[in-house]
């Protein structure tokens, strides 16, 4: 998605705050009292209301457009904090903000608010809305909005977000902006990018900050930044430099409009676009569109796990490929920290980034899970079968995070099936499918945890299989794991990881049918029988390692396991147990020289069945 695109979506949200609280300080309101043609021109964004009633006002008709006119000595949050009436009301409001070049015209109609004091609104309405663009990278857009409405707006803090910036070396605190927030729906004809529209929205909880710079500012940044990217990419003799200062400056001002807001809970519905890729030079076959649906996003305490962000029941097509996601979802998931580090990374001009500290970027993991993906796409080869690829479940869990990195961690994927396609240059695909195995069911498992305690890093469990064919699970433990190991000092992390030993570790292999898949492959290949065939492979399982194992007892389990399996493929356990209660290290590994020494160290207990 380009920066562009990304940054339409945004103009709305902050136009309609935006909006909100311009159209309240406007010098035209007095108790009672009616006022025609206003006009308030703040530079970047210029509120032109043909008629405004006010009801219930508690200052008179001077007192009033002296505390909206222009040049006052005050700031407008202090303003603004004066205001209480009880209803305003407008059957128009236009609202006219540029974005670097792009001109951006928004009229909402039948406006109505109730219970202002002290410069907050108890609630808003406006009955539908038009926009309009010009001048923006993807020409001109049309749209329309349906009904919006809000209650408790504090206009004083809107005020301040969007028109003052915090005193340098100063964090101001987040602010509730908006009590609950609904919009109808609306519809987006964005030109040659496509076109948007999405269903009903709720949300509350929204709060903001004033940040380093005033939002107009910052949007306004946005807006040229990201006219200046795409002009610089298409720019084929711009310098590597130049590229790199706009980008800085680009992701330094949109971290800064990151942190400068916290979302609350909320949901939006019926989320449709259809996306035309830029245009491709002359002569040559345009791409297809992307035709996007989403049935339903949420976050905070709409998200499924009460927190987070989730996207449900997303398809999409492009010419003869098609897919969906039953959902994608994160909870426990915190990117500001890391925001933060990279914002004042980037602000620094002589920041060194040979020297720097990347665990610091690293965000809090949480829970990050998708369910339920299927593609089909064109066959890679013409004329072969189109392919097919889907996945259950995937899930990446981390938590306990010590100096950025985990200190637990949880992969889940389940039932990934691909097929295999015969591409002409992979020997493995071949033999594969020489098998008969023409698709893969995959499924892997990791679960580790770090126990401070004990110094121990504990493998729960690792996994990897495929339905149908094999299987395979092993759980251990790590000793002497210090803490040095998370340690933000990557040579002592280097050398906490030398340090650890290996005090346990067990294995179990199930065959569900590789090993009668490869019996087979070598019978026909060799114009054998099966069973002649599955006899070899026995004695070189029970001779052969025997011979390279040695002649100690645990050699002679091991092998005589291992024979056992081969001759009728069921499942293999082994279980190895470091002899030294330190457990088996690197430099114990080191100073081995035949393979069968590795029994003086190790107990080992093998079964067949």
């Amino acid at each position: 998605m380009t920066a562009a695109r990304l940054r339409r979506p945004t103009h709305l949200g902050n136009t309609a705050l935006a909006a909100v609280f311009v159209a309240l300080s406007a010098p035209a309101w007095a108790a009672d009292f009616q006022v025609d043609n206003v006009r308030i021109d703040l530079g970047r964004l210029v509120i032109s209301i043909p008629k405004v009633a006010v009801k219930g006002s508690n200052l008179e008709k001077a007192a009033f457009l002296a505390l909206f006119a222009s040049g006052a000595n005050e700031p407008a949050s202090t303003r603004i904090a004066k205001l209480t009436a009880t209803e305003i009301s407008a059957p128009e409001l236009t609202m006219e903000q540029a974005f670097g070049e792009q001109k951006q015209s928004t009229t909402y109609r039948d406006i109505r608010f109730t219970d202002i004091r002290d410069g907050k609104i108890a609630h808003g309405e406006s009955g539908s809305a038009s926009l309009s663009a010009l001048g923006g990278p993807a020409g001109a857009m049309k749209g329309t909005l349906k009904r919006t409405a809000f209650d408790m707006l504090d206009l004083k803090q809107s005020a301040r977000v969007l028109t003052e910036k915090a005193t340098p070396g100063t964090n101001e605190p987040y602010v509730p902006v908006i009590g609950s927030f609904e919009q109808d729906g609306y519809d987006i004809d964005m030109g040659q990018a496509g076109k948007m529209s999405i269903g009903k929205t709720t949300a509350r909880g929204f709060t903001a900050k004033v940040g380093p710079e005033p939002l107009l500012d910052l949007l306004d940044k946005v807006g040229k930044g990201s006219e200046e990217l795409e002009k610089k990419a298409d720019d084929k003799s711009a310098a590597k430099d130049d590229k790199s200062d706009v980008e800085k400056r680009f992701a330094l001002s949109m971290l800064t409009l990151f942190d400068m807001f916290e979302y609350g809970s909320g949901e939006a519905r019926d989320f449709k676009a259809m996306i035309r890729p830029p245009a491709t030079d002359k002569g040559t076959k345009p791409k297809d569109p992307v035709e996007w649906t989403i049935t339903r996003m949420a976050f905070g305490e709409n998200a499924p796990d009460k927190s987070g962000f989730a996207i449900e029941g997303m398809a999409f097509t492009s010419g003869p490929g098609k897919g969906k996601v039953d959902s994608i979802s994160y909870s426990g998931f915190s990117f500001g920290n890391a925001a933060r580090e990279l914002r004042t990374l980037l602000a620094s001009p002589d920041a060194n980034l040979e020297q720097i500290d990347y665990r610091r970027f690293i965000p809090k993991i949480g829970t990050m899970r998708l369910t339920g993906l299927s593609v089909d796409a064109p066959p890679i080869i013409p004329g072969k079968q189109p392919i097919k690829i889907a996945l259950g479940t995937f899930e990446l869990k981390g938590g306990e995070p010590l100096n950025g990195i985990p200190t637990s961690l949880g992969l889940t994927i389940d039932k990934l099936v691909t097929p295999v396609v015969d591409t002409g240059d992979n020997p493995g695909i071949a033999e594969l499918l020489a098998m008969g195995i023409d698709k893969l069911d995959l499924s892997a498992k990791l679960d580790l945890a770090w126990e401070a305690a004990k110094n121990e890093l504990a493998i729960r469990t690792l996994s990897l299989g495929s339905a149908g064919l094999v299987q395979l699970d092993a759980n251990g433990t790590l000793a002497n794991v210090t803490q040095d190991l998370f340690s933000s000092d990557l040579a002592l992390a280097q050398v906490a990881a030398l340090g650890a030993t290996a005090r346990n570790l067990q294995i179990k292999l199930q065959n569900f049918g590789l090993v009668e898949k490869l019996i087979a492959k070598q019978a026909r290949d060799t114009g054998r029988k099966v069973e002649e065939v599955r006899q070899q492979f026995t004695m070189v399982a029970s001779v052969g390692l025997a011979a390279m194992l040695g002649p100690s007892d645990a050699a002679k389990t091991l092998a005589s396991a291992a024979s056992r399996f081969v001759a009728k493929p069921g499942t293999l356990t082994i279980d190895a147990t470091a002899k030294s209660p330190s457990g088996l290290g690197l430099a114990d590994v080191l100073t081995i020289t035949q393979p069968t020494e590795i029994f003086d160290k190790i107990d080992v207990k093998a079964d067949a069945r």
